[in-house]
């Protein structure tokens, strides 16, 4: 209808109150012009949000387990480690799998200032297989110490000094624990060596 009145306009453009006139008079309807106000119809844009502090209140924060992970080379003890605590603990919970998966445990230790208390720890158990990297990285950011598990008969693998990277990358407190000290070929000094040379000072 537009184009026999000459005007080319697609679906999204507006008419003049000249082609409007006419394409109503066509269809039979009568056409009228309603004025308003100046200013009337704009649409104002709703005032901004008043932005709120949200941050926590001290008072309402709860201190949350403190969480420990194992890492380390695969077959140098971490999930061994972690079955000696557990079983040291009736109260221990597991979530989660073992080998091919982080593996989650809460113990209750006595705590260190109220004795009458009971205290948790959160302990991750961490793949040692090269193909779990990403696993071991989402490990070592979410804890606040790592634990590097080092058998002394293998000495510093590769999953080692990845796992020390992960932990020297996320800025975690970090404790060696040399495992397999009574194996025939064990030696620990060798290990102190190794971690040394790539940039970790044993105490």
């Amino acid at each position: 209808d537009l184009m026999e009145l000459g005007v080319f306009a697609n679906v999204n453009q507006s008419i003049d109150e000249g082609t409007a006139q006419k394409l109503c008079a066509k269809y039979g309807f009568r056409f009228e012009v309603e004025k308003r106000e100046r200013g009337a119809g704009i649409v104002h844009a709703p005032p901004k949000p008043v932005e709120r502090d949200l941050e926590d209140k001290p008072e309402d924060l709860k201190l949350r387990p403190p969480v420990v992970t194992i890492m380390g080379h695969v077959d140098h003890g971490k999930t061994t480690l972690l079955d000696v605590i557990r079983k040291s603990n009736v109260a221990a919970k597991e979530a989660g799998g073992i080998t091919q998966h982080i593996g989650a445990y809460t113990i209750s230790i006595p705590h260190p200032e109220r004795k009458s208390e009971l205290q948790q720890i959160t302990f991750l158990d961490t793949p040692g297989h090269a193909a779990f990297s990403s696993m071991r990285a989402r490990g070592a950011n979410v804890t606040d110490i790592v634990v590097l598990v080092v058998a002394a008969n293998d000495g510093v693998m590769p999953q080692t000094l990845e796992a020390l990277s992960h932990a020297q990358a996320a800025k975690v407190h970090m404790i060696v624990a040399v495992n397999k000290c009574d194996h025939p070929n064990a030696n620990p000094m060798k290990v102190r060596q190794q971690l040394q040379d790539k940039g970790l000072v044993c105490e």
